[in-house]
């Protein structure tokens, strides 16, 4: 019963998160201050970046892992997590990639 708790706190923060950030790179305003905010520091913000993939990189190996071993809720549940990232670091890019308006 708890696994299952779990895998479903897992998904929906995906969609949580999915759903939050559709929303905010909706709104030009937000953007225009994240690129703002990104820009301010670009040593800082890169070293976040690259932390954060090798954090994503990290959680899906471990999710990963405990599938294979036989444990696939808890499993899923990181791999849920580890989406999650992705989506956040997908829009990071995006927002570093889009030039300044």
């Amino acid at each position: 019963m708890a696994e299952a708790g779990l895998l479903a706190a897992s998904v929906a923060i995906l969609v949580g998160t999915a759903a939050l950030l559709v929303r905010l790179v909706r709104n030009p305003v937000r953007v225009r201050d994240a690129q703002l905010a990104l820009n301010a520091e670009p040593v800082v913000s890169l070293l976040t970046l690259v932390l954060g993939a090798v954090l994503v990189v990290l959680v899906l190996a471990v999710g990963i892992a405990w599938i294979a071993t036989g444990h696939g809720v808890v499993g899923w549940a990181m791999v849920c997590l580890g989406a999650t990232g992705v989506a956040h670091l997908v829009v990071v890019v995006w927002i570093r990639r889009k030039p300044i308006v």
